[in-house]
């Protein structure tokens, strides 16, 4: 079952990606004011950093540990 959560969100990755980069073309090729164009940029790079994190910690969140002795030192002392 989680390997299914993964392939869906990987897949809606793919499609953010392409959606984002596909918007990006298209206001790259028509808006004339440049600081739109600018706004339209960060606000693509902004949506992309932001699907890539949520995907990435979905996608690879069971490769991290949580017992690792240097992330949870708090939790040991009681």
């Amino acid at each position: 079952m989680a390997n299914i959560i993964r392939a869906v969100f990987t897949l809606f990755w793919l499609a953010a990606v392409s959606f984002i980069g596909f918007l990006a073309y298209i206001v790259v090729q028509t808006e004339a004011d440049p600081q739109m164009l600018w706004g339209w940029l960060v606000m693509c790079a902004f949506t992309f950093v932001s699907a890539t994190f949520l995907a990435y910690n979905i996608v690879f969140g069971h490769h991290h540990k949580s017992d690792a002795p240097h992330h949870h030192t708090h939790l040991q002392n009681s």
